[in-house]
């Protein structure tokens, strides 16, 4: 008989959460809305200074997902990994993890878009930049599946860039 050991309570939240608000988008025909009315504009920071506005974008765009397969590969990364993530590091600290990698993730994508190449307009969501700190810091404390999955991020972003010339 399969044992399957307690799911990892942060981890299971975050995954839930992400789900809850992609459905209702969908369920709701909302989608677009809550995209544009909680998605990251990296110049309503770095140019407009909106400070308040943008602080709660950085936040809430992490949540919110373009599609079945953006959500999928999202919450797939973070299930996979996020469970020894929070395990090794205990869960203040990967409920931290998360939110300043996310952040940071955001932010410089942001100073990438607004300053080097000029669309600092177009609406930056997903929880990428949170997962990959999961990734790193699961791979950094040795679970050989962090640098697996490096390797398919990698494979994934060389792929979508060849395939969209």
């Amino acid at each position: 008989m399969l044992k399957l050991g307690t799911p990892p309570p942060v981890t299971t939240v975050l995954v839930v959460v992400n789900i809850v608000v992609f459905a209702y988008g969908i369920l709701s025909n909302t989608q677009n809305a809550i995209i544009s009315n909680y998605g990251f504009v990296p110049n309503s920071l770095f140019k407009d200074g909106n400070l308040p506005d943008s602080i709660l974008r950085l936040f809430t765009s992490m949540f919110i997902h373009a599609g079945i397969a953006h959500i999928a590969f999202n919450l797939f990364a973070l299930a996979y990994m996020g469970g020894f993530a929070e395990r090794s590091i205990g869960k203040p600290k990967f409920i931290a993890l998360y939110i300043i990698a996310g952040l940071g993730g955001a932010l410089a994508h942001g100073i990438i878009a607004t300053f080097i190449l000029g669309n600092g307009y177009s609406v930056l969501i997903g929880a990428s930049g949170a997962i990959s700190g999961i990734l790193g810091i699961s791979a950094a404390l040795g679970d050989i599946r962090g640098y697996y999955w490096l390797a398919i991020q990698v494979l994934y972003v060389f792929i979508g860039s060849v395939t969209s010339i």
